[in-house]
């Protein structure tokens, strides 16, 4: 077995001082090249983090800058004010399809005479719900494409019409729903030219206020109104 002894460095007078400096001086400069190895590599995690930070930020600003333009574009094409003089203001609006047939279903719900009716918007106007038809309630759908006349009423040209089992030929379908169905006063069915007439002047509007249809865009789906109200209303 092989036994390690202590081993005593013996030194000349005035050496030893000088020989722990050099020691001294050799392990500092060891410390300092490994501190400048640790902080020239770069660290990988905190690149990745200030990374994913950037991008975070990035896409952050993007969507909020999204949302603003498309709810400036979307408030400066549904309300316009179009003209304004001292007694009366107009207002441009457009409403999508979808939105229609909200308000107008709503308002039937509002009416008891015309509870059960439902109407659907897409290319077409759709009218469904049920009438009394000789003392029997029947199913009835009444379909047909919309188009502003020049007055600014709403017509819709019946292209489709099925009244419970009966077979019977449009324009006596027509005609028969003419006679038993309940509409509104402002809404007219001619059977003759099989066509269907809103007459937006004729609506229950607040104090001499006016609606009139403008355009119908068939790609877009949306109607352009324009609204006019007594300025005497709005101070009220």
């Amino acid at each position: 077995m092989v036994s390690f002894k202590q081993i005593r460095v013996s030194l000349p007078p005035g050496n030893e001082r000088k020989f722990h400096g050099n020691i001294l001086k050799g392990a500092n400069r060891m410390e300092t090249n490994q501190q400048r190895s640790v902080k020239s590599s770069p660290n990988p995690w905190k690149i990745a983090f200030i990374s994913l930070a950037l991008v975070l930020v990035i896409a952050v600003v993007w969507l909020f800058s999204k949302i603003t333009m498309e709810q400036t574009a979307q408030t400066a094409t549904d309300a316009q004010v179009t003209t304004q003089s001292k007694d009366q203001l107009s207002v441009g609006v457009s409403l999508s399809n979808t939105e229609l047939a909200v308000i107008a279903n709503e308002y039937m719900k509002s009416k008891e005479s015309l509870t059960g009716y439902s109407v659907e918007i897409t290319d077409l106007v759709a009218l469904k719900g049920e009438t009394v038809l000789l003392g029997l309630s029947v199913p009835f759908s009444l379909s047909g494409e919309p188009h502003a006349t020049t007055d600014g009423n709403l017509q819709v040209k019946v292209t489709g019409i099925s009244l419970g089992g009966l077979s019977l030929p449009e324009k006596e379908a027509l005609s028969l729903l003419a006679q038993f169905l309940t509409l509104p006063e402002f809404v007219s069915l001619d059977a003759d030219s099989e066509t269907v007439l809103m007459n937006l002047a004729g609506m229950d509007l607040p104090k001499e206020s006016a609606i009139r249809l403008l355009s119908i865009d068939k790609k877009t789906k949306e109607y352009s109104f324009e609204v006019s109200i007594p300025t005497e209303n709005l101070i009220e």
